[in-house]
């Protein structure tokens, strides 16, 4: 296993073959701008494991990414709706993506951390993370400069992740207000849940019958079961 990624390692008991995504918990923003999004990280298949021994393997980076992505052109309908819709939607291909590496604050240490990055439009793009007073513990902060989110949003940021195809997504984001600098607190803890939604599609967040890996607390793997009743179990390890 590479020591810089977690891994989720799903097992289906039920009898039948499953589509399995898995996603990240929301993220907190401030100052709040209205509706959170989140997106598949990614979505596989996987048949009885009894049967066969197969299973699933989601690969996630364990750095924390700041992440932005511009929708200016073409305008996107799909996003207007998406958190009303079934979560079918899907980013557009086309779209200008970003990401930075960058620390979260953390309550003591003699190493300030890398926790400040200044989102830029035009390119798009995400300055070298910096140290900034003030942003509270577990977040980071992007600094979003004036543009107009009407009448539709064309920007969105926030906490990004990298898959082991290196697929960069941006997981849980939102429209940010302008000219202001946005908090955001992500933590690492991912979801799965059953159902076709590949990497990339836009999610009606809902953490009901899921199976929650939690890699806040030590585990570098964490096996995922779905059982034949139609629960998750899980079982972490190092």
């Amino acid at each position: 296993m590479n020591s810089l990624s977690y891994q989720i390692i799903v097992q289906n008991l039920s009898q039948t073959a499953q589509y399995f995504y898995v996603f990240q918990k929301q993220a907190t923003f401030e100052p709040s701008a209205g509706t959170i999004y989140c997106c598949s990280l990614g979505c596989q298949n996987v048949g009885n494991y009894g049967n066969s021994g197969a299973q699933i393997v989601f690969g996630l980076d364990k750095q924390i990414y700041a992440g932005a992505i511009s929708t200016a052109a073409p305008p996107p309908p799909s996003l207007a709706t998406a958190s009303a819709s079934s979560g079918t939607s899907r980013l557009l291909v086309s779209n200008a993506t970003t990401k930075q590496a960058i620390s979260l604050t953390t309550g003591a240490g003699s190493n300030p951390p890398t926790n400040f990055t200044e989102l830029t439009l035009s390119p798009l793009g995400l300055s070298a993370p910096t140290y900034q007073s003030g942003i509270s513990v577990g977040a980071f902060a992007i600094n979003v400069p004036p543009y107009t989110p009407a009448p539709l949003p064309t920007l969105f940021c926030g906490v990004a992740a990298v898959n082991t195809n290196q697929a960069v997504i941006l997981s849980s984001f939102v429209a940010p207000v302008p000219n202001a600098t946005m908090n955001c607190s992500p933590e690492q803890v991912f979801f799965v849940k059953t159902g076709y939604q590949p990497a990339g599609n836009l999610l009606t967040y809902d953490e009901g019958n899921s199976a929650r890996c939690d890699f806040t607390i030590g585990f570098a793997t964490i096996i995922a079961t779905y059982n034949s009743n139609g629960t998750f179990s899980t079982t972490g390890g190092s």
